[in-house]
């Protein structure tokens, strides 16, 4: 039987496909000469010492990956063996791909991101800002490495006679995750330095890790001084890159960012002056105008007439304002006397009534005073205890009393009782 080469490129295509040996497997090696295309497909090589095989991974993959593969990348993918049926050569479809020994990392490393994201360490409202001339530079790197030395050039450059302060920290390694915590809180409790640079050189996944831990990233986030995270190079990133206040590409680029150039605020201050002079002048030529035109008006030589006729309103409004109320207090004098009449009438009316009725109490109030009663003959009898005698029972004899008149009283002493009954 004779065979087509498509019908023996697609022979051999089924026969991988078909077959489990081919699918589902996992393979390593380093990527080279890698290239995405407009497409979203990513077409590769993997080799290691001995042998390279042609790969492809689809767009649909390629939209599942957290990094950037690039060359000389070691790689572990996963996928199936198949055949490019119109060139009949031999691939490896990957579906999945990871760094290899790195894939724990990146799984942390995203969970991570995720929780800090939630609960709010990334978001904007979050953000201090970072002040326009801080007096002093707080630093927190190793001094043993290029990136101070980097730093230091460019604050000089850009403008000499600033301050820092250094804490110097382990940026890799077991201890570097408590060191870097220990010094973002020493510059905190210290409360000096007006800003905080965190700073290392680029570095792999794991040279960069210390960044990527929770303690750093709560350390950053409680600290009531700005950080400016400048970790690695432009393409790497880490937890503190977006949990701090600002990320710089560089650590370079966090010192251009920290201070302004010197020179160019110089320029920026002398362009100002030279605008707000121009300006300046121009609104003294506006108004020298101003006043040449304001001057020359008649009512700025001659002042007073501009108040004559408010002059004579007001004249005007004063006597209308004097006859009404002399109108008016007339009217007010009448009425008071009418009321003052009526008044006088109603009380001498009330006293009147009054009067006679006071005569009748009095005329009243005499007939029962029993004093009235002595004036006709009668007497009253007072006992030794100024106690009214109303019976003989009340006295005894040789007893001293008091007899009352109207016009005075005698004293006596009874000789003898005689009981009528």
């Amino acid at each position: 039987m004779i065979y087509s080469v498509s019908e023996i490129n697609s022979l051999a295509a089924q026969t991988f496909l078909q077959n489990p040996l081919f699918n589902n497997i996992q393979i390593t090696g380093e990527i080279s000469g890698g290239k995405r295309y407009p497409s979203g497909h990513y077409y590769f090589t993997l080799k290691d010492k001995n042998a390279s095989i042609n790969c492809v991974m689809f767009k649909y993959a390629m939209n599942g990956l957290n990094f950037n593969p690039k060359d000389g990348d070691e790689v572990i993918l996963k996928g199936n063996i198949s055949i490019y049926e119109k060139t009949g050569k031999f691939q490896f479809v990957s579906q999945a791909m990871e760094i290899q020994g790195l894939g724990n990392l990146y799984i942390r490393f995203e969970k991570l991101k995720r929780e800090l994201e939630e609960k709010g360490y990334f978001s904007s409202e979050n953000k201090k800002p970072l002040p326009s001339f801080p007096k002093i530079i707080g630093i927190a790197t190793s001094e043993a490495g290029s990136v101070l030395h980097d730093m230091i050039h460019v604050l000089r450059r850009r403008f000499p006679g600033f301050k820092i302060h250094l804490i110097s920290i382990a940026v890799q390694g077991e201890n570097a995750t408590r060191e870097i915590v220990n010094a973002i809180q020493k510059f905190n409790k210290m409360e000096q330095v007006d800003v905080i640079i965190l700073a290392r050189g680029g570095g792999s996944i794991e040279d960069l890790w210390a960044f990527n831990e929770r303690p750093v990233a709560d350390a950053i986030f409680a600290s009531k001084i700005p950080i400016v995270s400048a970790i690695g190079h432009e393409t790497d990133y880490t937890i503190s890159d977006f949990v701090a206040d600002f990320r710089a590409p560089t650590p370079s680029a966090a010192a251009e960012i920290i201070l302004p150039e010197k020179q160019q605020l110089i320029r920026e201050i002398n362009t100002s002056q030279q605008k707000l002079s121009k300006a300046l002048l121009n609104q003294v030529v506006l108004a020298k105008e101003s006043l040449r035109f304001y001057s020359e008006r008649p009512v700025l030589k001659q002042p007073q007439y501009l108040f004559s006729e408010q002059r004579q309103f007001i004249d005007q409004q004063l006597n209308q304002m004097i006859r009404e109320l002399k109108h008016q207090l007339e009217n007010y004098l009448d009425f008071n006397t009418i009321q003052n009449n009526k008044l006088n009438s109603l009380i001498n009316n009330k006293i009147q009534i009054k009067s006679q009725f006071l005569q009748s109490q009095k005329m009243q109030l005499n007939s029962l005073d029993p004093l009235a009663i002595l004036n006709r003959g009668y007497t009253y009898i007072e006992g030794e205890s100024s106690e009214i005698i109303s019976s003989i029972k009340q006295i005894n004899e040789n007893e001293n009393i008091s007899i009352h008149w109207h016009d005075g009283k005698a004293k006596a002493k009874v000789v003898n009782i005689e009981n009528e009954s």
